[in-house]
């Protein structure tokens, strides 16, 4: 059995070049140990690649199991002359220092004759940072070193062994390392720092790893590109180890509620930690009713939205907030954001806490407890108990504090009141004690008042949120509040996410340049992919996604508008109407037509007393009728009618080909005759159906619709269940119900 030849390991390329540092920062793509080279770098090391695989020796004995064929040698080292290996790697050294840093290509964009090093590199080669090179701070002699630029084969790593530098380092550590590697590092090198952002992502909570030990042993780097590599964490000394594993469980203590789903007038409790957000939905409430929700803890800021907005409500994305913990958010029954909504998200944030824990001088998570609890009542005029009170005969506003008091003890409020309160000179009806006043502020641009407690600013915290330009992440847009950056976030802002309703994916709506969206309901992006065309499925023509929903309507409009349909007067048919005198169908009129001129109708009278007698009498003979005006169908019965005599069909058969019995109506003067097997089986169906409902659980159609149904669908189904199947989706379409 022939062994496939194993691939040659590619040779290494014989290229190195020494280039200057370049003063322009590096790019913020420019992460962990990844350099750029110019454009004449690259056409070098592609003619050192050329040159490495002309040099390559290739076995040409034809009983070694590594045989190659000159042509296929040939077209290997051809192959090869045009490609890198991968992933590329260097040896980057400071000739000034002689510190050497290993690295990874990001791409050849740099200025002729310059390297742009990443942040990692310059730290690693001791160079100055781009500050002190902006200020020329730096050794000038370092500000203007040469850099050594090596092309070399780093081995893959099978192992590295990182020691943390400071304790409390995350027990989540794998997934965080192996993103960060992953996304920034080409190799490792022994004895190199790395700086691992948190998961929280709060700058200056970095942790720094040293990375102690790499394998194969002896590599002063390793390549951790498309290798299998264990990491394994070691602390520093026992006493690293001790003080991570208490901050770990002062963690866990501090650790926010997880939140979830919540209902009407069912209170929730929990814990909410610096920098975390606490999440709930509301799926059911009363939509006649204003739903009013409301945390006591004045320091728990409240943010909501609907499921119209991707996700969560953000500090910078939510329709309703509030962050002065004063009163509950209130949201009424017609507001056009929650008429249409099916969801109501809330996020619960604390603003700006936290705690010093005085062993380790490290900044804790202070929980915070709150109560949620959504309420639907009736919504009041906030100052309705105020005017109560006020309108109290027995009773007098004290001049100082504006309260309501007892006339019987005015003198010994006032006295204690002048004495001890002061109410607030700038008119917001505040009262506090003497001696607290200067905690009490008022903004100077906005009507708003608070009062600084000792353990946070109301005034920073209101300054902040309401008169703080912000600038939004997403496009060039500019806030002059969070409200207002909130509003634009949430509105009209082109990189806002949506969920298609064409294409359904998640995409941002783009930018309104035709200010359409308010007329049509359309995002832009929907305006542009509901451009598409498609077939309607009950007229079959061709029309435009985002058109399709008024076409519907349309065809909703004329679907209600229809009259009932006339069905055959014979109770035992399940046709439509033809016209004629007696306003039966074809069918059951043909047998009782006559070209002979019948100005009074007699002989048709006489026509259809004889057809009546020959059923009472003689029967129709078929072992499916049912007709109770026919002999046989009185036989099939169960149970079964007895059967009719002469004279008294004669008497029965009298009333019902009078003149006015003729002319009588579907209901009022039905006519009564027998029908084939087909028919029967129809008329069958069509009673079913008007017995169900339809799709959504309503009152269903009337019985003339579900004739029709039947006799338009019955002749394209193959039996009775198609038939069945077929005609419901008929009078989906297209039938008027009953409560319609």
């Amino acid at each position: 059995m022939a062994r496939k030849a194993a691939t040659p390991t590619p040779p290494p390329l014989a290229w190195s070049s020494t280039f200057h540092l370049s003063p322009s920062p590096p790019p913020a793509s420019l992460t962990g140990d990844k350099l750029l080279l110019p454009q004449a770098a690259l056409e070098n090391l592609l003619e050192a690649a050329s040159q490495s695989a002309t040099t390559t020796t290739t076995s040409h004995d034809p009983a070694s199991w590594d045989y190659v064929s000159p042509h296929e040698a040939l077209s290997r080292r051809n192959e090869a002359r045009q490609q890198l290996p991968h992933p590329l790697t260097f040896r980057v050294t400071n000739l000034v220092t002689g510190r050497v840093a290993y690295a990874g290509i990001r791409e050849f964009s740099a200025e002729e004759g310059q390297v742009v090093l990443s942040t990692f590199l310059r730290e690693g080669l001791a160079l100055p940072t781009i500050t002190q090179q902006r200020q020329g701070e730096g050794d000038a002699e370092l500000l203007e070193a040469r850099i050594k630029v090596e092309a070399v084969n780093v081995p893959k790593g099978t192992f590295a062994r990182l020691r943390p530098l400071d304790a409390g380092y995350e027990e989540d550590w794998k997934p965080i390392l192996e993103n960060h590697l992953q996304k920034n590092f080409t190799t490792l090198a022994v004895n190199n720092i790395l700086a691992i952002p948190r998961l929280s992502h709060q700058p200056g909570k970095d942790f720094k790893f040293l990375i102690d030990r790499v394998k194969p042993e002896g590599a002063e780097a390793i390549c951790i590109v498309d290798t299998d590599l264990e990491v394994d964490i070691e602390p520093l000394n026992e006493e690293q180890a001790k003080e991570s594993l208490r901050q770990r469980e002062l963690r866990k203590k501090a650790e926010s509620s997880s939140g979830g789903q919540i209902n009407i007038d069912g209170p929730k409790e929990g814990t909410i930690s610096d920098g975390n957000v606490v999440r709930f939905n509301l799926k059911t409430w009363d939509r006649s009713k204003p739903i009013s929700i409301n945390v006591p803890e004045e320091n728990v800021d409240i943010l909501v939205s609907t499921d119209t907005i991707q996700g969560y409500p953000r500090l910078e994305e939510w329709t309703w907030a509030r962050f002065d913990g004063s009163k509950p958010i209130v949201i009424l029954p017609d507001d056009p954001v929650i008429i249409s909504a099916k969801e109501v998200r809330i996020s619960l944030r604390v603003y700006e806490q936290s705690l010093i824990d005085s062993n380790s001088k490290k900044p804790m998570p202070l929980p915070t407890k709150f109560l949620l609890s959504i309420t639907q009542t009736i919504h009041r005029n906030d100052n309705e108990d105020e005017e109560m009170a006020d309108a109290n005969a027995d009773s007098e506003i004290c001049s100082n504090c504006k309260r309501s008091i007892p006339k019987r003890s005015m003198m010994l409020h006032q006295n204690f009141c002048f004495r001890n309160n002061i109410l607030c000179p700038h008119g917001c009806g505040q009262v506090f004690k003497r001696g607290t006043e200067t905690d009490h502020w008022h903004c100077t641009e906005c009507k708003a008042f608070g009062l600084n407690t000792p353990d946070r600013s109301t005034y920073d915290k209101h300054m902040d949120v309401a008169h703080t330009s912000r600038r939004c992440t997403s496009c060039d847009y500019s806030a002059g509040s969070l409200s207002e950056l909130a509003t634009h976030k949430t509105t009209i802002c082109p990189n806002k996410l949506i969920l298609c309703r064409f294409c359904h994916l998640v995409v941002p709506q783009e930018e309104d340049t035709n200010f359409t969206a308010a007329i049509t309901g359309l995002a832009p992006h929907e305006t542009g992919c509901g451009g598409r065309t498609t077939n309607c499925h009950i007229c079959e023509r061709i029309v435009q996604l985002k058109n399709m929903e008024v076409h519907l309507k349309n065809h909703d409009l004329e679907r209600k508008s229809q009259p009932l349909p006339r069905v055959c007067r014979n109770v035992n048919c399940a046709r439509t109407t033809a016209d004629n005198n007696l306003g039966l169908c074809s069918v059951c009129f043909g047998p009782l037509y006559s070209s002979a001129y019948d100005p009074t109708g007699q002989a048709l009278a006489r026509r259809v007393e004889l057809r009546y007698l020959t059923q009472l009498l003689k029967g129709c003979g078929k072992s499916w009728c049912t007709n109770e005006m026919c002999k046989t169908g009185r036989a099939n019965r169960k149970p079964p009618l007895p059967t009719i005599p002469s004279k008294e069909a004669t008497a029965l058969v009298k009333p019902l080909v009078t003149k006015e019995g003729l002319r009588g109506g579907y209901t009022s003067h039905p006519l009564h005759f027998c029908v084939d097997e087909t028919i029967s089986k129809r008329k069958h169906l069509a009673e079913m159906l008007s017995f169900t409902e339809d799709s959504q659980g309503r009152n269903g159609w009337a019985i003339e619709w579900c004739i029709k149904a039947v006799e338009v669908v019955a002749l394209e189904a193959a039996d009775e269940l198609e038939t069945m199947n077929k005609a419901r989706e008929w009078l989906e379409k297209f039938a008027v119900k009953r409560d319609e």
